[in-house]
This record gives structure tokens, C-alpha cells and sequence, in this order.
């Protein structure tokens, strides 16, 4: 197997923060067109999310990736397609209602890639572009987020699943903040 990126040599279920990688773009365009090229007619859009879509910004070195789809049973159709990508489908990561598909790329213990696959009409696939245009354009707001990134990391290194809680305080916070900053941006001009 090739050696990792830097970063990406803790157990999966630790956390690690680490500095902007200017080579996360690249990264991503690799994984979508890996994504594209074995299920070419599943997704309407393919795009980075996260942290990692942030330049600049801190981060667990694992790239975020939306899929949209216009047909998510089509997607469960297509579950061994993307296996065969390195794709493993994890069933009950999210609410069952809310219709996110959640997949992760996870070789040998090491999380490469998040795959959060929802449904065109599902406001969900909004928030996630809204949270990364907002902290790709409020550097207050992503140091913010860095400094909770970095601290929580340091206070739950061994605990994903409490880092992940803790976080989402603040991600809460920062999606009201950015859903104020969306008015004003997407207002017609009066």
C-alpha cells in the first residue's frame, strides 16, 4: 500500500486536527472522479464540503464529499459499485427520516473520505454548502471554528464520538450565524 498523507496515521477511532493541506482540493477532485466514473449517472453534483473545502482552515484530514442524488434507492442499488471504490455504506449513521446516505473510505483504519449522499430536494444538501461558503468567507467566523476544532480535539483525542457532540454546539452556532449572513448576501437589491 502507498504511504498516507501526513496525518492520517491514527486509529479510526481517534482525532486528530491538523493544519490546512493545500494537496485537499486534489484530493477531492481524485475521489470524484473516482465517484463518477463507476457510478457516472447517479449524481447530479459531486462537491467538497467540510473543513477540508475551507482553505486555511483546520481539520481531521478527511475529505467531506456531498453527493446529490435524484433517486437515493438508486444509490442502495449502487451500494457495491461504490464498495468497489472503497466505499463502505454505513447504515444508521444518520436519522432514518432525514434520507442521508452516509459512506466512508476507511483503508487499513485510516478515514480518507467522508460520502454524505442526500436527495436533491433535501435542504440538507443547503446547509452543508452554506456552512463551508460562510467560513470560506468569514475568516473571524473559521478561526472561531479553528480554535473549538483544536481544543476539543486536545480535550477528546481518543474519543471520536465525544468530539463529534462537542462540535456540534458550535457548528450550531456558527450555521445561525451563516444562515444571517445568507440573507444578506442572497437579498435582491431594494
Amino acid at each position: 500500500m502507498p504511504d498516507l498523507p501526513a496525518g492520517l496515521n491514527r486509529p479510526d477511532g481517534t482525532v486528530e486536527v491538523v493544519p490546512y493541506d493545500p494537496a485537499w482540493p486534489a484530493r477531492f477532485d481524485v475521489e470524484r472522479a473516482a465517484l463518477l466514473a463507476a457510478v457516472p449517472d447517479l449524481f447530479s453534483s459531486v462537491e467538497h464540503i467540510g473543513s477540508t473545502a475551507v482553505p486555511g482552515l483546520v481539520s481531521k484530514p478527511t475529505i467531506d464529499i456531498l453527493g446529490v442524488a435524484g433517486d437515493l434507492d438508486a444509490v442502495l442499488g449502487s451500494v457495491d459499485r461504490l464498495a468497489a471504490t472503497g466505499y463502505d455504506h454505513r447504515p444508521g449513521s444518520f436519522p432514518e427520516e432525514t434520507r442521508h446516505l452516509f459512506f466512508r473510505k476507511v483503508p487499513d483504519g485510516k478515514r480518507l473520505c467522508h460520502l454524505h449522499v442526500v436527495d436533491g430536494s433535501s435542504p440538507e444538501a443547503e446547509e452543508y454548502r452554506l456552512f463551508r461558503d460562510f467560513l470560506r468567507a468569514s475568516p473571524d467566523a473559521a478561526e472561531r471554528y479553528a480554535a473549538v476544532k483544536l481544543e476539543l480535539a486536545g480535550r477528546f483525542a481518543d474519543r471520536r464520538q465525544a468530539y463529534v457532540d462537542a462540535k456540534q454546539r458550535e457548528v450550531d452556532v456558527l450555521m445561525d450565524e451563516a444562515r444571517h449572513w445568507a440573507e444578506g448576501v442572497r437579498s435582491p437589491p431594494a
